[in-house]
């Protein structure tokens, strides 16, 4: 079983219902396969936290959430960040600190990162990328 996880963006997209073209796949995935880091969890949540319609957000994440494994950080992801911002820091193409966690965290599980952020998360050797856009 080929496991999925969704990078912040993809999130996003899937909760706007938009584009379509993420919405077909979205659909097409069995949700057991699908997961998001609890560094995902983090920037959906600070997105909330600092929206106007906090209120209206918020049940809205929660509800969206419900249905995913949210992947607990663990020492597997921790090797990973540290093999991976130490490569990108030596080539000089460092990404930020959330993507290097949410990439490391998809590499520790063997899980495909889901993401329109292609640009970073192609720096990082191994990682298995899909963009669903």
């Amino acid at each position: 079983m080929k496991l999925h996880m969704l990078d912040t963006d993809m999130c996003s997209y899937i909760i706007k219902e938009h584009p379509v073209s993420v919405q077909r796949r979205f659909r097409k995935i069995a949700m057991e396969q699908l997961c998001i880091s609890v560094v995902t969890y983090t920037e959906l949540i600070y997105g909330v936290e600092r929206s106007s319609t906090r209120r209206v957000n918020r049940p809205v994440i929660e509800d969206f959430v419900r249905h995913l494994d949210v992947m607990d950080w663990n020492s597997e992801a921790a090797d990973q960040y540290g093999a991976i911002r130490t490569k990108l820091e030596a080539a000089g193409t460092l990404i930020g600190a959330m993507d290097m966690m949410i990439a490391a965290h998809a590499k520790s599980i063997k899980a495909v990162l889901v993401t329109n952020n292609q640009k970073h998360f192609t720096k990082v050797k191994g990682l298995k990328v899909e963009n669903w856009v």
